[in-house]
């Protein structure tokens, strides 16, 4: 069970009690107390390995105050947040404040809270800047979204000093768990999206295309609206794909509809035709390399949903709204619970792209007699070195999300990946591949430790877009001449729910098993034995500063193998 930590300046216990059968939590005793737990170095905040802590404060205290008053106010819980950041490596969230007034004014009185509102706001963004693992837990927005006469409750205030109605309470625990799904676990990849009824209104085979509801005003715009939504999650890493009974060429007329917003390139995978749409989630999987859980199923037909649901139980299939008009709003919920990452990373807004580009590998594969072929034919370029700083964000969210291909499935958080970096004896190497498809980006992350003359696999995670060409054998053809003249190489495979496809890889890359013990495998490879290269590879660069030059060809390759100082060939 997660560990998280809960500060605010206003009672928190009914929050706390919708949490605790999903997380352990720590509270400050005491109301207001929050501060002075954080200045405490003794606190029991910074003893217990929070896994995140959330700071969430309320704007009350500070109505109809003097503004020098405000000002002294707010920056002794800017100092108290910054100092929190300063000693704790864990994932910090801080809540926007609603800077609310005393609303008994005339017309022409100046209303100074949303200069407060905009000024803490900026606090945050500045810190997070500094330190990559603050984000904004924007309950401004859900008060907006709710209206503050139905967020707040003045009955619990003056009872408790609990400034937060039923439906709040309910609100404030919802964006923490959110948050932390987000954090903590893998998100799901693909929207698979019905067509008639869905992206738009009525039947194209039935209706036409001058006949189905799709416009920029009145009933239409809905449908537009929605699509905008859809575009929108597509550019923030959201892949898009189409599962529809409808005949191919209706289809893709409709596509030619003015006011269509979304085009066929938006999309993965188009299946418009009249199979089953569960074996078309399923023809998905195998075209994109994923998981059934990696999948959400968006149908306005309750039958379709039903049968999805059933025969892959894996596939997240939400309720469609009954009335269309929600259907910005459906996008954009289901765009928090579902994809949305904590932050935005440049392979997320490729994420189409790449994905996109299977297509033509899968063509290469078929055409290929055996795997060295379809390696050789896909020219295929990796780049392992020593993680660079501005690639940590990237490798923290690989850490965070990847299940498949990952042995251990240890968790890093940011600070702890640039501790592990900086730390003696242990390395933290990075991977990236592109092939004549296109780039694939940073798809992999490998964590050493030094142990006397042993060298720890502590860490071995790939992107599942990558399996099945080898890498893991070129990854380990460097590690194991890196690391000669160390004794053995060891490494461990911990089962988790997810991992069995690399639960003999190990195995697969010539090391011995040691032994055994429940749900742990632990193996070695004697490091002075060679270990052999890949055939196929266009080029192999390894960076590491301090390691002599090497370059020769790839055995059964017409690439390069180069390892270079500093990153310089």
């Amino acid at each position: 069970m997660r560990r998280i930590a809960l500060l605010s300046n206003v009672t928190v216990d009914f929050i706390i009690a919708k949490l605790i059968k999903e997380y352990h939590v720590y509270s400050p005793d005491g109301f207001d107390t929050w501060v002075s737990d954080v200045m405490d170095p003794s606190s029991r905040l910074y003893g217990e390995n929070m896994d995140a802590v959330f700071v969430l404060l309320d704007g009350r205290e500070l109505w109809d105050r003097p503004q020098e008053e405000i000002q002294k106010r707010t920056g002794l819980w800017e100092a108290a947040i910054e100092a929190l950041g300063r000693q704790t490596d864990t994932l910090l969230f801080v809540s926007t404040i609603d800077f609310r007034e005393n609303r008994i004014r005339a017309f022409g009185e100046r209303q100074g809270h949303f200069r407060q509102m905009d000024s803490w706001y900026q606090f945050i963004w500045r810190l997070s800047q500094k330190r990559g693992n603050t984000y904004a837990l924007d309950i401004v927005e859900v008060i907006v979204d709710m209206g503050r006469n139905h967020f707040y409750s003045s009955k619990m205030w003056y009872m408790g000093s609990m400034p937060y109605s039923k439906a709040g309470i309910e609100a404030v625990a919802g964006e923490i768990r959110l948050a932390m799904e987000a954090a903590f676990t893998s998100r799901r990849k693909v929207a698979v999206l019905d067509l008639d009824n869905t992206l738009w209104g009525g039947v194209i085979g039935e209706d036409g295309i001058d006949g189905i509801v799709l416009s920029e005003h009145n009933e239409g715009a809905r449908y537009q609206d929605f699509q905008r939504c859809l575009l929108e999650m597509k550019k923030r890493g959201t892949v898009l794909a189409v599962s529809s009974k409808n005949n191919g060429e209706d289809a893709e007329a409709a596509f030619r509809h003015p006011a269509m917003v979304l085009k066929p390139g938006d999309f993965v995978s188009i299946k418009a035709n009249w199979g089953d749409k569960a074996s078309s989630i399923k023809e998905m999987e195998e075209e994109l390399n994923l998981t059934e859980g990696s999948f959400v199923f968006i149908d306005d037909n309750p039958m379709e949903r039903e049968v999805v649901s059933g025969q892959c139980p894996e596939v997240f299939v939400p309720e469609f709204p009954k009335d269309t008009a929600q259907l910005p709003e459906f996008a954009k919920e289901l765009y928090k619970s579902c994809f949305r990452p904590l932050r935005l990373m440049d392979e997320d807004r490729k994420k189409t792209e790449m994905y996109q580009s299977e297509a033509g590998r899968k063509e290469v594969r078929a055409r290929a007699l055996d795997l060295d072929e379809y390696i050789r034919m896909l020219k295929i370029k990796a780049d392992i070195h020593l993680m660079r700083e501005d690639e940590e964000e990237r490798a923290c969210q690989l850490c965070g999300k990847a299940n498949q291909f990952n042995l251990t499935t240890k968790r890093y958080s940011l600070r702890e990946l640039q501790q592990a970096a900086a730390a003696n004896g242990t390395d933290v190497f990075t991977v990236s591949t592109s092939d004549k498809f296109g780039d694939s980006g940073l798809i992999g992350v490998v964590i050493t430790k030094v142990q006397g003359q042993d060298v720890l696999i502590d860490t071995f995670l790939m992107s599942c877009r990558v399996m099945g060409r080898k890498l893991e054998h070129v990854i380990m053809h460097e590690l194991t001449k890196h690391y000669r003249g160390r004794k053995q190489l060891i490494g461990v495979y911990e089962r988790s729910p997810k991992n069995a496809p690399v639960g003999d890889l190990y195995d697969r890359l010539g090391f011995s098993l040691v032994q055994v013990r429940e749900e742990r495998k632990e193996y070695s490879y004697d490091l002075s034995k060679p270990y052999p290269k890949v055939t196929g590879y266009e080029e192999v660069i390894f960076h590491v500063p301090g390691r002599e030059k090497e370059e020769g060809c790839l055995e059964g390759g017409n690439g390069k193998w180069t390892s270079t100082i500093s990153g310089m060939q």
